[in-house]
């Protein structure tokens, strides 16, 4: 091999090692930046903010737990149902009190003397458990809890009202009875109320959660 065709091939071999070499360092560098961007561009999950963890086979009662209602019951009585969610897709206003209700599933009866509206369930609303709501003025909010036996009593605000919330359950009656009564002091020294009185044993975990949804939309008109 003479000088000329020595140099030529040494050459080649050194411009085959550079390329390679360049090859290998490309790609060296984006299998190193490829996880990178993946862990940057990655959604946090929310649950796991804090060790929130939510477990459906727990039997808790998620109108104890979410809500923070009085009255509910054992959160440890895996029989207890989940509270219902309904669309609040009816309004009304009638004797100076306005309210929205799921008309899908409840009518609405506008009444003349003390109490203003009457909210009862209508044909689709198959539940056994049943629920009656009724939203009126009382003297005070303490005169509004007055009626309840032995009741669980929490402050709550709502719509911008303070007030309290009194639950009692009479368990003698076939079939039981809930009564639960939300009374918001108005500036006039008055109280506006719902009430919702509701049957079954679980009858107030049941429908807790529409009455807690209809008290957000509670509104005084003069």
């Amino acid at each position: 091999m003479n000088a000329m065709r020595w140099w030529r091939w040494m050459a080649a071999l050194a411009m085959v090692a550079l390329s390679l070499t360049g090859c290998g360092d490309e790609s060296g560098e984006k299998a190193q930046d490829a996880p990178d961007r993946a862990t940057a561009t990655a959604p946090a999950n929310p649950l796991d903010t804090g060790g929130l963890s939510l477990d459906a086979g727990t039997g808790l009662n998620p109108a104890l737990n979410v809500s923070g209602l009085p009255g509910c019951s054992d959160p440890d009585d895996e029989a207890c149902p989940a509270p219902v969610q309904m669309d609040l897709d009816g309004e009304i206003v009638a004797g100076g009190i306005g309210l929205r209700y799921p008309s899908r599933y409840f009518n609405v009866a506008v009444g003349e003397g003390d109490v203003p509206l009457t909210i009862t369930p209508s044909e689709n609303n198959k539940f056994a458990e049943r629920a009656v709501f009724e939203a009126y003025f009382a003297e005070s909010v303490e005169a509004a809890l007055a009626g309840l036996s032995e009741p669980q009593v929490a402050d709550w605000t709502a719509a911008g009202l303070s007030g309290k919330i009194g639950v009692s359950r009479d368990q003698t009656q076939d079939p039981p009875v809930n009564t639960a009564i939300g009374a918001f002091a108005l500036a006039d020294g008055r109280a506006v109320v719902l009430k919702l009185t509701s049957t079954g044993k679980y009858g107030w975990d049941l429908w807790s959660q529409v009455y807690a949804d209809m008290l957000e939309t509670l509104t005084v008109t003069p």
